[in-house]
């Protein structure tokens, strides 16, 4: 079943194919030290399924009772209208969350669109685009919900909509599931470390203490502006805070050489600490790229990945509240600060004990981020190709 959505089907204003728009905006929303979540824009993106919760609020009760106009229902779509217009996000069953300003609830008519699908269009390059044009405001962007109308839906028959917008869900879907199972892991991992590490009342025998520089390595990468690719090269994309942020590169990320020294090349699974700027720890999944100066590359002839980057991430709020006291307009920590911090080296035999258990933890984590990475790929792939009519979503084997 192919099908040119944008060329073969009616297209109609986005608010006619809507039961209801729950819209909380105009007012501030008393907040409370406790009680049910407030979601703000930043916890709309759309890489993720569903709203993450990042910065959140909390609301009494009572306010929650009263405040609001309506609340969200499962199935609807959260759309920012502020800041990042056109993020879109389901909402999730159960949901436990509540909006207020610069967002909307969408509540598709299921008579005339289905959902799954309606967030897949809105998420395709064409709305976005739609949005972006029409937003307002040189400093902060907006969409004003007058604004709506100037959507444009393609509407084809059911059984397309439902095709793409399961294909989307399901991959989607898979990606989130992969998000949760790696937090329970690292849980996991956080307890066993801590059990082992942070919680000893005294050092056993054969044990000893040392700093980040007796476990690890810390390389800091190119000015890559420097190593652009040569003509015939094919250009490899620069690993920089914004991607270090992300997950990934994308299609603005900068290029460089790939002839540049293989130490300085970055490998899925490889631990990148940010020391400048946002300082940030993270294991890199997302691909070759080349490392750009302000990131450390940390590795180690003789330990783990799980033991150097468990460590590093320790000492993170200590390098955060350092590079904060810096005179600077950009806050960093300086090599000497790597060395002023204690981790805990044990036997040789205990090491192998604990590894034991953090390290097939630390590989599976890895492992369900590449594959989210190539999941994500393969979704942006297909989906503009089954939308234009290229693929026959029902080839297609998930």
């Amino acid at each position: 079943m192919k099908f040119d959505i944008w060329k073969e089907c009616p297209k109609v204003p986005l608010p006619s194919v809507l039961l209801t728009v729950v819209d909380n905006r105009g007012k501030t929303v008393p907040t409370a030290p406790s009680g049910h979540k407030l979601i703000a824009t930043n916890c709309v993106r759309n890489e993720n399924l569903y709203p993450v919760y990042e910065k959140i609020r909390y609301l009494s009760e009572e306010t929650y009772r009263t405040w609001f106009r309506a609340h969200p229902e499962p199935g609807d779509i959260i759309f920012v209208c502020k800041g990042t217009p056109g993020r879109v996000c389901l909402v999730p069953d159960p949901i436990d969350f509540c909006i207020a300003q610069d967002m909307v609830a969408l509540r598709a008519d299921p008579k005339i669109v289905y959902n799954k699908y309606l967030l897949a269009v809105l998420r395709s390059f064409q709305i976005q685009e739609q949005i972006l044009s029409t937003s307002v405001g040189d400093v902060i962007p907006h969409f004003k919900k007058s604004f709506f109308d100037q959507i444009m839906i393609p509407i084809p028959n059911m059984d397309i909509q439902k095709s793409i917008g399961d294909f989307y869900y399901t991959i989607s879907e898979k990606t989130e599931l992969n998000k949760k199972i790696n937090d329970n892991l690292y849980a996991q991992v956080k307890a066993i470390f801590s059990k082992n590490f942070l919680d000893l009342d005294f050092l056993p025998d054969g044990w000893k203490t040392g700093n980040l520089l007796d476990i690890a390595d810390y390389l800091n990468g190119l000015a890559m502006q420097k190593y652009r690719p040569k003509d015939g090269e094919t250009g490899l994309p620069v690993l920089k805070i914004k991607e270090l942020r992300q997950g990934i590169c994308d299609a603005s990320s900068e290029l460089c050489s790939p002839s540049i020294k293989s130490e300085y090349i970055i490998h899925d699974g490889d631990i990148i600490f940010s020391w400048s700027g946002s300082l940030l720890v993270d294991i890199w999944c997302g691909g070759n790229c080349g490392l750009n100066q302000h990131l450390f590359k940390v590795t180690s002839n003789n330990y783990d990945k799980w033991f150097y980057y468990l460590w590093t991430a320790h000492h993170l709020d200590r390098f955060i509240a350092v590079a904060a006291d810096k005179a600077t307009t950009m806050g960093h920590i300086k090599r000497e600060e790597l060395e002023k911090v204690e981790v805990i080296i044990p036997s040789k035999c205990d090491y192998k004990r604990i590894g034991a258990l953090i390290k097939p933890l630390f590989d599976l984590i890895i492992s369900n981020r590449i594959e989210n990475r190539k999941l994500t790929a393969l979704r942006n792939t297909l989906l503009p190709k089954i939308m234009a009519g290229e693929i026959d979503v029902s080839d297609i084997q998930l």
